[in-house]
């Protein structure tokens, strides 16, 4: 008993040192261990269990409400996996796929200049603080890097790369609601899919997750019905809200006139940049993480199916595809990738709560292609931690492709 008290103390002081160091830098640690204790003890028990990727897949097969997981194989179907395929998920950044449609669509159309000139001004609108700021600082750093402009196409790669979610808000808004709503129309005509929602902007999403968790915000207008403060909160049926179809459209419709307010009203964002700086979302981690609730959402064989749609699909200009490809390919040509994989193309997310990858790729070894989508949705805040401190999930994801080992370990626990 004396060593588990042991190892959830140190644990917690490493999560303290890592969030407050990679993922919020100047938030105060302190008030994060304070008012997240409970948080950050949540799944420390799984913690203890999983320091290899032959333990994950334990927790992977012992936790289907966490987890869905498909990997397809172009070669041979028969050996593909499918894990809680159609159990509706945070969609998050996979949500990218449907912006990267709709940008590589255009562009092939010549309705879009990719070589566009745009400059840091025109990106920072977007910003706000304290949410992933990280991934947005790595992508600013690397679009500035010798230069002052950079091509809207160069935007669109970083976004991928870093999973910048202020990139993704600017090619939202570059591409305006109308072009996406007609590129998501179109997948769902030609794949028939049930669960897999429009993406959003993320300003508009985390501006009115603060709002309805702050009532002395005043700067935007009702966009919550009046009992989903509590919901979000913790009520008991906050998990029913996967399947209220009608609520779940009403409150995208919201979100949707609150993202056009948002972009005409450029004091309104200021203010509520000021807020996130002082406060992030004022939610604990928990609150943070079940709030992801509210976010589009999606299934896991359903993304598998949009990204094997691009690929395989002779309807798909080859041009389109290659370009859509070339966005995704940022892992290409480091050392870890060439070890293993003949060619590879990913997009990942990690967020309070959720770590989740599309990705395609050929083994270096079989030349077997799969196209895969794993999401790790709602889990323990301590294990979250733990995973998204070791980038577990994107090694197990990588991994899943190349190596037969894990493939079988993964294969008997499912």
């Amino acid at each position: 008993m004396k060593r588990a008290l042991i190892f959830i103390s140190s644990f917690i002081g490493v999560a303290v040192v890592i969030y407050a160091m990679a993922i919020v830098p100047n938030y105060s640690a302190f008030k994060t261990l304070f008012t997240n204790a409970e948080g950050m003890a949540e799944g420390s028990e799984y913690v203890a269990n999983t320091y290899s990727l032959a333990d994950l897949t334990n927790f992977i097969g012992k936790k289907p409400e966490h987890v869905s997981l498909v990997s397809l194989s172009l070669d041979e179907p028969d050996s593909s996996l499918y894990y809680e395929a159609q159990t509706p998920r945070t969609m998050g950044s996979l949500g990218n796929l449907i912006l990267l449609y709709a940008y590589t669509q255009a562009v092939a159309q010549e309705r879009i200049n990719p070589d566009a000139l745009l400059s840091l001004d025109e990106i920072s609108r977007f910003e706000l603080p304290m949410i992933s700021q990280n991934a947005h600082s790595g992508a600013i750093e690397a679009l500035t890097l010798d230069k002052s402009t950079f091509t809207l196409d160069e935007v669109v790669s970083k976004m991928v790369q870093f999973n910048d979610l202020v990139l993704a808000d600017f090619l939202w808004y570059t591409l305006g609601e109308e072009t996406i709503r007609s590129a998501h129309k179109e997948l769902v005509d030609q794949l028939g899919l049930q669960t897999t929602e429009l993406p959003l902007p993320n300003i508009a999403l985390y501006t009115a997750v603060a709002w309805a968790s702050n009532e002395s915000l005043e700067q935007i207008p009702t966009v919550f019905g009046p009992n989903s403060v509590q919901l979000m909160l913790g009520d008991p049926e906050l998990s029913n809200l996967r399947t209220q179809k009608n609520k779940r459209v009403g409150w995208q419709n919201s979100v949707l006139s609150h993202a056009a307010d948002l972009y005409s009203n450029p004091d309104k964002i200021t203010s509520f940049q000021a807020f996130f700086q002082d406060n992030r979302l004022n939610l604990s981690f928990m609150e943070e993480r079940d709030a992801l609730v509210w976010f589009p959402q999606t299934t896991a064989l359903e993304l598998a199916s949009i990204l094997n749609y691009f690929i395989q699909d002779e309807s798909i200009p080859s041009q389109l595809r290659t370009h859509l490809l070339e966005l995704m390919g940022w892992p290409n040509g480091s050392s870890t990738i060439e070890r293993s994989f003949n060619y590879y193309y990913a997009q990942y997310d990690s967020r309070m709560g959720l770590l989740s990858g599309v990705d395609y790729g050929s083994s270096l070894y079989t030349g077997e292609q799969r196209i895969q989508v794993i999401i790790f949705d709602q889990l323990p805040i301590a294990f979250w931690h733990h995973m998204s401190a070791n980038h577990m999930q994107e090694d197990y994801q990588q991994r899943l492709i190349w190596d037969p080992a894990l493939y079988q370990t993964t294969k008997s626990k499912l």
